[in-house]
């Protein structure tokens, strides 16, 4: 129970601090638009959005996860884009570029940035997007990798998916009101001579206090999650925390799988522990002869997941039968499904949630293995080439399933478009 009241507080202190650090920092672009010039102005921009990286790569170090962080990479795309269209307009209004032909009325190269109009307006077009994309945005892909995926009856879990969404919509509803209010302003009575008191109210005082007053208000929301109502809904909803080990059963070019009390369908030889650190490949031999009383088999260890779910972490291996084992009489029951009949079902969503995720990740890691290099280049000058991806050949494939690079590849490699330049990004600038 102490651990689960630690996870909580440590949860509701870190989605407070996200808001406030990336709604902070779209606060503050407005406030250097007072002072600071149009040329400087985006590369200040640039370092804010670099800074919102720099702390998520940072988060995303610890073998923990603090709290969903997917507002401070949405503020981090707002700054980045913010920043590039005000090099746009610095670019399209300069004496050297056409002579300044291009320079329009309402532009006033004395006066600073109306920082307001351009980020709030960007602000509500990213919210908008996230939102759109739900689980299938990168960052939520990279957590779903590295910590596990998403449970419905964890309350730690459902808290991170239901307050980053909220985050989101509260984004989106203050920018389209900043947004309405200050074009309004600025199309009806702003005047292109002087940056008078009116102007910095609507344009610099008005977003910040609007950010002071949902720090206020993030803070009752958050403080009225108490820590004994978080508890009484984890003890109702969380098992202890514990381990589980889960063996993906192969013979040849088949698997076996079983449908599970809910209807959907899973490998049928798993088991769980008081939770460990550590369950070794000879503790899973151990433990899948007793499961299936035989000692005719390999194993392979997979990967883990120690993530947020229940404070709970995974163990996933590979057992390998001999071709007779169809007929075999094991204790462990279930269906030899090719893998045909497994991509049907997968389609068909009749798989458990995470018997999906370990197929993706073997599948993803595998293919991205046999077609790419580490730097994501080809291994074989074969254009569209695809090597081939069968069961009985798991046992032999030398691959580290735990190692999250090979993601990063099977998404980025110089079969997709702007690969260097996505390289570069994802090198230097990604969480």
């Amino acid at each position: 129970m102490t651990q689960h009241h630690n996870i909580s507080t440590a949860t509701i202190r870190g989605l407070w601090n996200n808001w406030a650090i990336a709604f902070g920092a779209i606060a503050l672009v407005t406030f250097f638009s007072l002072f600071i010039s149009k040329v400087i102005l985006p590369a200040i921009i640039f370092v804010l959005a670099y800074a919102m990286m720099a702390k998520l790569k940072a988060d995303t170090g610890h073998s923990k996860m603090g709290a969903c962080s997917l507002i401070v990479w949405a503020t981090a795309i707002i700054l980045f884009w913010s920043g590039l269209v005000m090099v746009i307009i610095n670019i399209i209004h300069a004496e050297w570029f056409f002579g300044g032909r291009f320079v329009v009325e309402p532009f006033n190269p004395q006066h600073p940035y109306v920082a307001s109009l351009i980020i709030f307006p960007i602000a509500l077009a990213v919210s908008v997007y996230f939102l759109a994309r739900g689980h299938s945005l990168k960052i939520c892909q990279n957590c779903h990798s590295r910590f596990g995926y998403y449970h419905h009856s964890s309350a730690v879990a459902s808290l991170y998916f239901r307050e980053a969404r909220y985050q989101l919509r509260l984004l989106l509803m203050l920018s389209l009101l900043l947004s309405i209010v200050d074009w309004v302003y600025y199309y009806f009575f702003y005047i292109n001579v002087n940056f008078n008191q009116p102007d910095k109210f609507y344009f610099i005082i008005m977003p910040i206090a609007v950010y002071l007053i949902s720090l206020v208000y993030m803070s009752l929301r958050y403080m009225s999650m108490s820590d004994d109502l978080l508890t009484r809904h984890s003890s109702k909803t969380l098992k202890p925390m514990t381990t589980i080990v889960r063996f993906l059963v192969l013979c040849g070019d088949k698997i076996l799988l079983s449908e599970q009390s809910d209807g959907l369908i899973d490998t049928p030889a798993k088991t769980v522990f008081p939770r460990k650190e550590d369950f070794s490949l000879d503790e899973a031999r151990k433990e899948f002869a007793n499961m299936a009383d035989t000692k005719d088999f390999d194993a392979k260890y997979l990967y883990s997941d120690s993530g947020y779910v229940n404070g709970s972490n995974v163990f996933h291996f590979a057992v390998f039968l001999p071709d007779d084992a169809e007929t075999a009489d094991l204790r462990i029951k279930g269906r030899w499904d090719t893998i045909d009949e497994l991509d049907r079902k997968l389609k068909s969503h009749q798989l458990t949630p995470l018997l999906v995720s370990e197929l993706s990740r073997i599948y993803n890691i595998t293919m991205a293995w046999k077609t790419y290099d580490r730097e994501g280049h080809r291994l074989y000058p074969i254009k569209n080439y695809h090597p081939t991806f069968r069961l009985r050949d798991f046992k032999k494939w030398d691959v580290d399933y735990s190692d999250l690079h090979w993601l990063d590849i099977a998404t980025n490699n110089e079969d997709r478009p702007l690969f260097r330049l996505r390289r570069f990004w994802r090198k230097n600038f990604r969480h």
